[in-house]
């Protein structure tokens, strides 16, 4: 079976020129490697969607956050160790043999991926993987997957001169049918809601301008957008449209809207209005993914294009928060010692099943 591995940043690579014989792949975004396998044809398809919550190796680069410095010993390999076999029981257990596509934010680089498979998901058929940061960057997202591998972009948001979290496109094979993948981390509200609701909304925007182009290209383009957007879906409603938002209501949008539509109703999701469907919405979903300040929120995310709603390719067919008992505390919150955050789940079918 081939191997394939793939470099690319900011700063020119001389290596692996060859590639771009078998498939070309296209960056703007610095510290992002890539490798991928072919793999069989499946007729269901798997997502897990996870900020695994500060993954750190055990080997200082002088980017991490001061709690997780070796050096200052207040991280270590053993815990380490722990981080990645407390991830890998989640994957196992999240769903029989293993969700075939998994996004993970909050990561550091591609060892941790890499580490991952080869220590906890042995035999599990992932041999494919990506890991993406900004330079210097304490962290950034990634994914591992069994699907066959098209195509791996990253688009760079610019929010007042800064840029921001990169977002990636993959698209993916799945039994024949393509399938374009966008993994998300938007800007936190650390700083404030409001104060950085622009790093969100410029985020939203180049998402919503990309998806735009792909159907431009292919109307009957099928998109996936998985993530934490540090945004609620009812982001507006709590915020009595004080400002614009990142994720805008489908009744609520106009012709300026900048960021995501977003509809409750997969039947009103329209390739024409880039209205993308929110299972959260969907009867008996869980409140939510993250505990913040008291209440369940809803800033993990699963949006749906109007395509996979509908045959001849690929459909949704089901998603769910991962709330394994251990994932939680005696209060019934996310459990610290795995993640603040819990996983999202998500499944498509080919058309004809």
């Amino acid at each position: 079976m081939k191997r394939f591995l793939y470099r690319c940043g900011f700063m020119p690579v001389k290596v692996w020129v060859v590639l771009l014989f078998v498939l070309v792949l296209f960056s703007s975004c610095g510290g992002c490697s890539f490798h991928w396998e072919e793999q069989d044809d499946v007729a269901t398809y798997t997502f897990l969607s996870y900020n695994v919550h500060n993954l750190f190796d055990d080997t200082d680069q002088g980017t991490e956050y001061p709690e997780y410095s070796v050096a200052k010993g207040s991280w270590s390999r053993t815990e380490y160790l722990k981080k990645l076999e407390n991830l890998g029981k989640v994957i196992r257990e999240s769903s029989p043999g293993g969700a075939d596509f998994l996004a993970f934010y909050e990561i550091e680089n591609q060892r941790v991926l890499k580490d991952l498979i080869d220590l906890y998901l042995k035999r599990m058929g992932y041999r494919n993987y990506a890991a993406i940061t900004l330079p210097n960057a304490p962290m950034g997202l990634g994914f591992i997957t069994r699907l066959p591998v098209r195509s791996c972009k990253t688009h760079q948001p610019i929010s007042r001169g800064f840029p921001q979290r990169p977002l990636v496109e993959v698209e993916v094979d799945c039994g024949g049918n393509p399938l374009v993948v966008f993994l998300c981390h938007f800007k936190s509200k650390t700083e404030g809601a409001e104060a950085t609701e622009s790093n969100r909304v410029a985020s939203a925007e180049l998402l919503r301008k990309r998806i735009q182009t792909l159907l431009e290209e292919d109307p009957s383009r099928e998109v996936l957008i998985l993530g934490d957007l540090n945004e609620n879906i009812d982001e507006q409603d709590r915020v009595e449209g004080r400002y614009p938002t990142a994720l805008v209501p489908m009744e609520s949008a106009t012709s300026e809207t900048g960021g995501l539509i977003v509809s409750r109703d997969p039947a009103a999701s329209t390739p024409e209005r880039d209205v993308l469907y929110s299972p959260w919405f969907a009867e008996g979903i869980e409140k939510g993914s993250y505990w913040y300040r008291g209440n369940w929120e809803t800033i993990d995310h699963v949006l749906i294009s109007a395509n996979l709603l509908k045959p001849p390719n690929l459909v949704y067919t089901r998603f769910r928060v991962v709330n394994l008992p251990y994932l939680l505390n005696t209060a019934g919150q996310p459990a610290s010692t795995y993640s603040d955050h819990l996983p999202l789940w998500v499944e498509l079918r080919t058309a004809q099943n």
